[in-house]
Protein backbone atom coordinates (compact mmCIF):
# COMPACT_ATOMS: atom_id res chain seq x y z
CA UNK A 1 0.00 0.00 0.00
CA UNK A 2 1.41 3.10 -0.73
CA UNK A 3 1.38 6.36 1.10
CA UNK A 4 1.67 9.77 -0.18
CA UNK A 5 3.56 11.82 2.35
CA UNK A 6 2.02 15.43 2.46
CA UNK A 7 4.59 17.54 3.13
CA UNK A 8 3.80 21.57 4.49
CA UNK A 9 5.77 24.56 4.78
CA UNK A 10 8.78 24.42 7.96
CA UNK A 11 8.68 27.30 10.39
CA UNK A 12 11.85 28.72 8.58
CA UNK A 13 10.24 28.59 5.26
CA UNK A 14 7.03 30.55 6.55
CA UNK A 15 9.14 32.91 7.96
CA UNK A 16 10.64 33.58 4.60
CA UNK A 17 7.58 34.26 3.18
CA UNK A 18 5.55 35.96 5.50
CA UNK A 19 9.32 38.50 5.52
CA UNK A 20 9.01 39.11 1.84
CA UNK A 21 5.03 39.84 1.36
CA UNK A 22 5.81 42.54 4.54
CA UNK A 23 8.31 44.42 2.46
CA UNK A 24 5.95 44.16 -0.77
CA UNK A 25 3.31 45.76 1.21
CA UNK A 26 5.48 48.73 3.11
CA UNK A 27 6.85 48.96 -0.71
CA UNK A 28 2.81 49.56 -1.56
CA UNK A 29 1.97 51.45 1.58
CA UNK A 30 4.80 53.94 0.81
CA UNK A 31 2.34 57.49 -0.76
CA UNK A 32 2.72 57.18 -4.32
CA UNK A 33 4.77 60.77 -3.80
CA UNK A 34 7.13 60.49 -2.11
CA UNK A 35 8.29 57.37 -4.35
CA UNK A 36 8.53 59.50 -7.06
CA UNK A 37 10.49 61.86 -5.07
CA UNK A 38 12.88 59.53 -4.52
CA UNK A 39 13.13 58.75 -8.02
CA UNK A 40 13.84 62.45 -9.28
CA UNK A 41 16.52 62.72 -6.44
CA UNK A 42 18.32 59.53 -7.97
CA UNK A 43 17.63 60.94 -11.24
CA UNK A 44 19.15 64.29 -10.04
CA UNK A 45 22.33 62.28 -8.88
CA UNK A 46 22.63 60.44 -12.22
CA UNK A 47 22.62 63.94 -13.88
CA UNK A 48 24.79 65.24 -11.89
CA UNK A 49 27.48 62.56 -13.01
CA UNK A 50 26.90 62.50 -16.32
CA UNK A 51 27.90 66.34 -16.68
CA UNK A 52 30.54 66.01 -15.19
CA UNK A 53 31.72 63.36 -16.89
CA UNK A 54 30.84 65.37 -19.62
CA UNK A 55 32.52 68.39 -18.24
CA UNK A 56 35.38 66.11 -17.75
CA UNK A 57 35.91 65.24 -21.52
CA UNK A 58 35.52 68.52 -22.68
CA UNK A 59 38.62 69.29 -20.45
CA UNK A 60 40.26 66.32 -22.05
CA UNK A 61 40.07 67.57 -25.14
CA UNK A 62 40.69 70.86 -24.96
CA UNK A 63 43.11 71.58 -21.64
CA UNK A 64 40.56 73.72 -19.68
CA UNK A 65 37.04 73.86 -18.62
CA UNK A 66 34.12 75.22 -20.35
CA UNK A 67 32.45 78.42 -18.82
CA UNK A 68 29.63 78.24 -17.66
CA UNK A 69 26.74 79.49 -19.74
CA UNK A 70 24.37 82.40 -18.91
CA UNK A 71 20.15 82.61 -19.86
CA UNK A 72 21.33 84.89 -23.14
CA UNK A 73 24.23 82.14 -24.35
CA UNK A 74 21.33 79.15 -25.25
CA UNK A 75 23.24 76.65 -23.60
CA UNK A 76 26.68 77.92 -24.44
CA UNK A 77 29.79 78.15 -22.44
CA UNK A 78 29.91 82.13 -22.10
CA UNK A 79 33.52 83.30 -22.35
CA UNK A 80 34.90 86.97 -22.22
CA UNK A 81 38.32 87.61 -23.12
CA UNK A 82 40.79 85.87 -20.85
CA UNK A 83 37.87 84.54 -18.43
CA UNK A 84 34.39 84.32 -18.25
CA UNK A 85 31.47 86.60 -18.66
CA UNK A 86 30.33 84.78 -15.15
CA UNK A 87 31.71 82.92 -13.17
CA UNK A 88 28.38 81.26 -11.22
CA UNK A 89 26.12 80.77 -14.12
CA UNK A 90 24.33 77.36 -15.50
CA UNK A 91 25.62 73.95 -16.98
CA UNK A 92 26.70 74.78 -20.95
CA UNK A 93 24.64 71.63 -22.46
CA UNK A 94 24.68 72.64 -25.76
CA UNK A 95 28.99 72.91 -25.89
CA UNK A 96 28.96 69.85 -23.85
CA UNK A 97 26.21 67.76 -26.09
CA UNK A 98 24.57 66.76 -23.03
CA UNK A 99 20.67 65.89 -23.85
CA UNK A 100 18.09 66.25 -21.15
CA UNK A 101 14.86 69.19 -20.89
CA UNK A 102 15.66 72.53 -21.57
CA UNK A 103 14.01 75.85 -20.77
CA UNK A 104 12.81 78.60 -22.55
CA UNK A 105 16.86 79.89 -22.26
CA UNK A 106 17.85 77.07 -23.41
CA UNK A 107 19.09 75.92 -19.96
CA UNK A 108 19.23 72.45 -19.22
CA UNK A 109 16.64 71.89 -16.62
CA UNK A 110 17.31 68.82 -13.50
CA UNK A 111 14.37 66.16 -12.84
CA UNK A 112 12.85 69.08 -10.91
CA UNK A 113 12.10 71.61 -13.66
CA UNK A 114 15.27 73.96 -12.43
CA UNK A 115 18.28 74.81 -14.56
CA UNK A 116 21.74 73.09 -13.11
CA UNK A 117 24.00 75.32 -11.68
CA UNK A 118 27.79 75.45 -12.94
CA UNK A 119 30.39 77.18 -10.91
CA UNK A 120 34.49 78.02 -11.91
CA UNK A 121 37.20 79.10 -10.09
CA UNK A 122 38.57 82.67 -10.55
CA UNK A 123 42.13 81.99 -9.65
CA UNK A 124 44.45 83.97 -11.33
CA UNK A 125 47.93 82.25 -9.85
CA UNK A 126 49.91 84.54 -12.00
CA UNK A 127 48.29 87.62 -12.34
CA UNK A 128 48.18 87.64 -16.21
CA UNK A 129 44.23 88.45 -16.10
CA UNK A 130 43.60 84.54 -17.44
CA UNK A 131 41.14 82.45 -15.07
CA UNK A 132 43.67 79.07 -14.74
CA UNK A 133 40.89 76.94 -15.21
CA UNK A 134 39.28 77.94 -18.28
CA UNK A 135 41.82 80.17 -20.54
CA UNK A 136 43.63 77.75 -23.45
CA UNK A 137 46.99 77.23 -22.07
CA UNK A 138 46.81 79.28 -19.37
CA UNK A 139 46.92 75.33 -16.56
CA UNK A 140 50.13 74.65 -18.42
CA UNK A 141 51.74 78.26 -17.94
CA UNK A 142 51.10 78.56 -14.39
CA UNK A 143 51.89 74.84 -13.59
CA UNK A 144 50.50 72.52 -11.13
CA UNK A 145 52.32 73.81 -8.17
CA UNK A 146 51.06 77.00 -8.69
CA UNK A 147 47.60 76.08 -9.43
CA UNK A 148 44.66 77.24 -6.42
CA UNK A 149 41.83 76.37 -7.34
CA UNK A 150 39.19 78.57 -4.66
CA UNK A 151 35.73 77.12 -4.71
CA UNK A 152 35.12 75.36 -1.24
CA UNK A 153 32.25 73.18 -0.26
CA UNK A 154 31.05 73.01 3.51
CA UNK A 155 29.17 70.55 5.74
CA UNK A 156 27.38 73.90 6.83
CA UNK A 157 26.73 77.63 6.38
CA UNK A 158 26.92 78.35 9.62
CA UNK A 159 30.17 80.31 10.86
CA UNK A 160 31.30 80.12 7.04
CA UNK A 161 32.73 83.16 5.89
CA UNK A 162 32.83 84.10 1.80
CA UNK A 163 35.91 82.79 1.44
CA UNK A 164 35.92 79.51 3.53
CA UNK A 165 34.07 77.29 5.88
CA UNK A 166 33.30 77.46 9.43
CA UNK A 167 36.86 75.09 10.62
CA UNK A 168 38.57 72.39 8.89
CA UNK A 169 35.84 69.70 10.12
CA UNK A 170 32.98 71.99 8.32
CA UNK A 171 35.23 71.50 5.21
CA UNK A 172 34.47 69.01 2.65
CA UNK A 173 37.11 70.55 0.13
CA UNK A 174 38.82 73.71 0.20
CA UNK A 175 40.34 73.65 -3.12
CA UNK A 176 37.68 72.49 -6.29
CA UNK A 177 38.37 74.16 -9.82
CA UNK A 178 34.67 73.51 -10.74
CA UNK A 179 31.42 72.64 -8.91
CA UNK A 180 27.71 71.68 -10.27
CA UNK A 181 24.93 71.50 -8.69
CA UNK A 182 20.68 71.27 -8.64
CA UNK A 183 18.77 73.38 -5.79
CA UNK A 184 16.34 70.28 -5.56
CA UNK A 185 12.63 69.76 -5.03
CA UNK A 186 12.78 73.07 -2.98
CA UNK A 187 14.26 75.52 -5.40
CA UNK A 188 11.47 77.88 -6.04
CA UNK A 189 11.33 78.32 -2.25
CA UNK A 190 13.46 77.69 0.52
CA UNK A 191 14.71 79.39 3.98
CA UNK A 192 16.68 77.04 5.19
CA UNK A 193 20.98 79.38 5.86
CA UNK A 194 22.71 75.64 3.72
CA UNK A 195 20.56 76.24 0.95
CA UNK A 196 20.65 80.12 0.54
CA UNK A 197 24.26 79.77 0.90
CA UNK A 198 24.35 78.42 -2.68
CA UNK A 199 22.28 81.07 -4.40
CA UNK A 200 23.30 84.33 -2.90
CA UNK A 201 22.83 86.27 -6.15
CA UNK A 202 20.60 86.73 -9.88
CA UNK A 203 21.20 86.30 -13.32
CA UNK A 204 19.37 87.15 -15.86
CA UNK A 205 19.05 88.57 -19.34
CA UNK A 206 18.01 86.04 -21.66
CA UNK A 207 14.83 85.61 -23.68
CA UNK A 208 12.50 84.64 -21.24
CA UNK A 209 13.89 87.72 -19.03
CA UNK A 210 13.70 85.82 -15.68
CA UNK A 211 15.91 86.21 -12.93
CA UNK A 212 18.06 82.73 -11.54
CA UNK A 213 19.21 82.64 -8.16
CA UNK A 214 23.15 81.82 -8.62
CA UNK A 215 26.08 81.41 -5.97
CA UNK A 216 27.37 84.79 -4.89
CA UNK A 217 30.43 83.61 -3.89
CA UNK A 218 33.17 80.31 -3.84
CA UNK A 219 31.52 78.66 -0.84
CA UNK A 220 29.14 75.85 -1.31
CA UNK A 221 26.92 73.49 1.09
CA UNK A 222 26.76 69.69 0.75
CA UNK A 223 24.59 67.57 3.50
CA UNK A 224 21.78 65.36 3.96
CA UNK A 225 18.60 65.80 3.02
CA UNK A 226 16.31 66.93 5.70
CA UNK A 227 12.73 68.65 5.72
CA UNK A 228 12.90 69.86 9.11
CA UNK A 229 11.17 73.12 9.64
CA UNK A 230 14.11 75.69 9.11
CA UNK A 231 16.57 73.15 8.23
CA UNK A 232 15.33 72.00 4.86
CA UNK A 233 17.70 70.70 3.08
CA UNK A 234 17.96 69.09 -0.75
CA UNK A 235 20.34 70.31 -2.76
CA UNK A 236 22.98 67.70 -4.79
CA UNK A 237 26.17 69.11 -5.97
CA UNK A 238 29.40 67.36 -7.16
CA UNK A 239 32.86 69.15 -7.75
CA UNK A 240 36.08 67.58 -9.42
CA UNK A 241 39.22 67.25 -7.03
CA UNK A 242 42.29 68.73 -8.51
CA UNK A 243 44.31 65.91 -8.58
CA UNK A 244 41.42 64.08 -10.47
CA UNK A 245 41.69 66.76 -13.24
CA UNK A 246 45.28 67.09 -13.54
CA UNK A 247 46.21 63.36 -13.21
CA UNK A 248 43.56 63.54 -16.91
CA UNK A 249 45.17 66.38 -17.94
CA UNK A 250 48.64 65.06 -17.71
CA UNK A 251 47.56 61.56 -19.11
CA UNK A 252 46.12 63.81 -22.10
CA UNK A 253 48.99 65.98 -22.67
CA UNK A 254 48.26 69.09 -21.60
CA UNK A 255 49.86 69.52 -18.44
CA UNK A 256 53.65 68.12 -18.30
Amino acid sequence: MNRRIQRGFSLIELSIVILVMGLLLGGLMMPLSVQRENARYRAGLEQLDTVESAIEGFALLNGFLPCPATPASAGLAAPSGNACSVQHGFVPATTLDLNGQRNDDNLLLDPWGSPLRYSVSASDADGNGAWDFVTPGELATVTMPLLAPDLTVCRTASGSSSTACASSNDTLTAGAPLVVYSLGKDWSAFSSADQIENVGANLGGGPSATNYRVASDVVFVLRGRSELPGGEFDDQLRWMAPSQLFGRLVDAGHLP
